[in-house]
């Protein structure tokens, strides 16, 4: 038996799609880490200039703001999802999480909220929690595209 005579089936005989990432726009935390810090820094170095114990509190403010940033630069090449036509990888809170289409019960996007921009939404049966991933300004991929690239991967999984 050849390879060959498993092509020739109709629903064996289709291409593969490619997978879809959703990545961390690199920018926007390299941003957020690094402003604050030299805006930190000038605060600091006016509140030692004038001796103002107000002017060192908005510095080392802004400074913890931007080292909390910094646990981000370590995975900013890491994709926060990878869907293809098995299934998705996520990141989740103990390392990746991989679901078939099959055992993913709900995909839900959610608008945004106040400040928190949209979400992708992840539900399955055997997890106790949904799972979340940002999407927007953050991310290298808008709610509407995330939408139409999993629709698309969930479809040619069922086939």
């Amino acid at each position: 038996m050849t390879l060959t005579a498993f092509s020739a089936l109709p629903d064996q005989h289709r291409e593969p799609m490619d997978s879809f990432e959703i990545l961390r726009r690199r920018w926007v935390i390299i941003a957020a880490t690094i402003l604050p810090i030299v805006v930190a820094a000038g605060y600091a170095w006016l509140a030692y200039d004038r001796r103002d114990v107000v002017l060192a509190g908005v510095a080392g403010g802004l400074l913890l703001l931007g080292l909390a940033f910094v646990p981000a630069l370590r995975d900013l090449r890491s994709p926060l999802l990878v869907a293809d036509e098995h299934g998705v990888r996520f990141q989740g809170s103990q390392g990746w999480v991989g679901l078939l289409w099959s055992e993913i019960t709900t995909i839900a996007i959610t608008p945004h909220r106040g400040v928190i921009g949209p979400r992708l939404r992840l539900t399955a049966d055997h997890l106790s929690e949904a799972h979340t991933i940002p999407l927007g300004i953050v991310t290298s991929c808008s709610a509407g595209q995330a939408e139409i690239e999993l629709a698309q991967r969930r479809d040619a999984g069922r086939r």
